[in-house]
């Protein structure tokens, strides 16, 4: 996805919403750890701060696996 328009649709933002309840319930149950979580959270800022905005939509999308899947 090419990098796009900083304007968020309302299925970003459900799709932000998701993917933040999952990454705190994930923490919370001891499924990933807080580094896991802080870097996941990080990587999606940090994609924001250089307007990297596809790169932000598939972690909405798709973070929850990208944070498991670095283990």
């Amino acid at each position: 996805m090419a990098n796009r328009s900083p304007t968020l649709t309302s299925r970003d933002h459900k799709n932000m919403d998701v993917f933040l309840g999952h990454v705190l319930e994930d923490f919370k149950v001891g499924e990933i750890t807080r580094d896991e979580a802080v870097a996941g959270l990080a990587h999606v800022i940090a994609a924001i701060d250089i307007g990297n905005y596809g790169g932000v939509l598939k972690w909405f999308e798709q973070g929850r696996k990208f944070i498991k899947a670095g283990r």
